[in-house]
């Protein structure tokens, strides 16, 4: 019997396979806009990535920090992730600082923060559990500013003056959505503030006042973040089925958040599982067993659905797509 010829490999065929750590993104993390990218080597300490950023944006290299990962990057080697071959790129955040002020920012940082009040107390102006006058003031707005950017709970340690600072409220809420929390009117009401605190976090849309709840621009925001924020869409949008389809696209949970009638619709269903073959988990048991759903999930999950399929759909595919027992080899019947 001849031996089968071994497949030939194209000449670039490794060319496509990654050789080094991909480009790590620079974001300004007052404005969220991009700054630069910059590709790093696998020796690279901070002073190197620095010094790049600082060609790229013509800012001094004392005039702004980096943060990845919700914190200052170290002095030294680069942390691992943002130095592996790969093609998975990470972002990086800068913050514009003053050396003049860095220390008394670290110490602010590094303090404990009070006791966070609750939202009814918040929400009423009561803000028990603060004894402590806040260290942030306007003298000291440049220093709240950057605080903002490193932690968005920084704002508990702001003053009246600065919480209606439009452009803090702004900076944290785009650092930590639920930061939304601490926000007093009139910017709890502002357009602006509500749809950047959902960009960050979707799950802030529990905080937003029923107006914003309602307003299409700001829960679409919120559940392309955050699927499941949908259940604190209004009644009215939960009935949009184009915006529950984007919801159960990023999170197939969502679909626990469709009404009732919508659930038990199987053309609706069908949809839903075209764009996330994992809602079978949480659709009732007799949509599920369905065949037309079934096929729309095994189309999914074979890349023939209306989005492509992720890596949990694969084991699932694998669970309920078991193939039946075939009848026995024509070597297994002999033996």
């Amino acid at each position: 019997m001849p031996l089968r010829p071994k497949p030939r490999v194209p000449e670039n065929a490794w060319s496509i396979l990654p050789t080094g750590p991909p480009p790590i993104k620079v974001v300004c993390a007052q404005h969220g806009t991009p700054l630069c990218e910059v590709q790093p080597k696998a020796s690279w300490t901070l002073d190197n990535l620095i010094r790049e950023v600082s060609a790229a944006t013509s800012m001094a290299g004392d005039e702004f920090r980096l943060l990845w990962a919700g914190a200052p990057l170290a002095q030294g080697a680069l942390p691992g992730p943002l130095l592996q071959i790969g093609d998975v790129s990470f972002t990086v955040y800068a913050v514009r600082v003053n050396a003049a002020w860095l220390d008394t920012l670290d110490s602010l940082l590094e303090k404990e923060l009070p006791e966070v009040p609750s939202i009814e107390d918040i929400c009423a102006g009561r803000m028990g559990g603060m004894e402590k006058p806040p260290s942030l003031t306007t003298a000291n707005r440049d220093i709240a500013l950057a605080a903002v950017q490193h932690s968005g709970s920084m704002l508990l340690q702001c003053n009246e003056e600065l919480l209606h600072d439009k452009e803090i409220v702004l900076a944290a809420v785009r650092e930590c959505g639920l930061a939304l929390r601490f926000v007093p009117e009139p910017l709890r009401s502002d357009h602006e503030v509500v749809l950047t605190a959902v960009g960050s976090d979707g799950e802030a849309l529990k905080l937003a006042l029923k107006e914003f709840q309602s307003d299409h621009e700001i829960v679409t925001a919120a559940i392309k973040q955050e699927g499941e924020a949908i259940r604190h869409a209004s009644h009215e949008l939960k009935q949009d089925k184009s915006l529950l389809l984007t919801a159960i696209r990023r999170s197939a949970k969502s679909f626990i958040y469709v009404p009732e009638v919508l659930q038990m619709d199987k053309a609706f269903v069908i949809s839903a599982v075209r764009v996330n073959g994992d809602v079978l988990t949480y659709a009732p048991q007799g949509i599920r067993t369905n065949k037309e759903v079934r096929l729309a999930a095994k189309a999914y999950w074979a890349g023939e659905g209306d989005a492509p399929p992720h890596g949990d759909g694969w084991i699932r595919m694998a669970h309920l797509w078991k193939p039946k027992d075939t009848k026995p080899s024509a070597a297994a019947r002999v033996a």
